[in-house]
């Protein structure tokens, strides 16, 4: 299975939280092929230094989940090919251009975007969905 993956799927089983590491969990492991926008990275580091400031992750655990998240082999999109969708998009939905990167890059692909955010889901039905209607 292809699919285009929500950063919010790649932190929530990077850091085990609890109410969604085992869906997020299930369909990575189920997806022969992980795409996102190029800024996955970004926005990924962003998370796990948050949660190492709010005392979710402790320091010293940093190395081993940014090697998980080499690990998973996400091919990563430049955003520069996706802009111009994405930014037509966020205009007409009022998304973030930031969210509607993965909405393009699965529109492009004919691939499903698998997240947890319910204004994506909510504003791109066809194209968004909740990682365990993706894996089904």
């Amino acid at each position: 299975m292809r699919v285009v993956v929500d950063t919010n799927v790649l932190a929530y089983h990077l850091l085990g939280t609890p109410r969604f590491a085992t869906e997020a969990a299930a369909l990575l492991g189920a997806a022969d092929e992980i795409l996102a926008p190029a800024l996955w990275e970004a926005e990924l580091v962003n998370v796990i230094w948050m949660a190492v400031r709010a005392g979710v992750l402790p320091p010293q655990e940093v190395p081993s989940r940014l090697s998980l998240a080499a690990g998973l082999n996400v091919r990563s999109i430049s955003v520069r090919s996706l802009w111009h969708g994405a930014l037509l998009r966020s205009l007409q939905s009022g998304v973030t251009v930031y969210d509607t990167l993965f909405v393009e890059l699965a529109d492009r692909e004919r691939l499903a975007l698998a997240t947890f955010d319910r204004k994506l889901i909510q504003a791109f039905p066809l194209l968004a969905k909740r990682p365990q209607e993706v894996a089904a």
